[in-house]
């Protein structure tokens, strides 16, 4: 059995998710990252993604993390996300049309537009929601 470590996902809406695991993965700037027991301190933004925790017992937990923040200090880890949906709750048909209207504003824009950034984002959200059943992962 693997070493556990405390997590805590947070949401504005409260506690997502509060209690030990052996490995967290997600998502940031410079790609897919993983963290387990004694991991280093760290910090980083958080993209668009799945957040997968295996917890004891090879059970897992994915949440679809719309952004945010992570952090692991003195061997803890917290996790403040913008919106944090359980993955089984996250409806990946009705994002497409999400997807065509977000790829259809950000064709239309510049890059020096001065909501270039937030249509992005919301590109890249609405294509993790669309894909989210090939973004799941299957741990070992």
């Amino acid at each position: 059995m693997a070493e556990t470590f405390p997590f805590r996902l947070i949401a504005p809406t409260g506690i997502v998710y509060e209690g030990p695991v052996e490995q967290v993965i997600a998502s940031g700037p410079l790609g897919e990252f993983g963290v387990l027991a004694n991991h280093v301190n760290y910090i980083t933004s958080v993209t668009p993604c799945v957040v997968t925790l295996q917890l004891e017992n090879n059970a897992v937990n994915e949440y679809l993390v719309t952004g945010g923040l992570a952090e692991v200090k003195d061997g803890a880890m917290t996790m403040l996300a913008d919106e944090a949906i359980p993955v089984a709750a996250v409806d990946p048909i009705a994002a497409a049309p999400e997807v065509q209207a977000a790829e259809a504003k950000l064709a239309q824009m510049s890059f020096y537009d001065p909501g270039y950034t937030e249509a992005e984002q919301a590109l890249r959200l609405a294509r993790t929601r669309a894909e989210i059943t090939h973004l799941r992962r299957t741990l070992h």
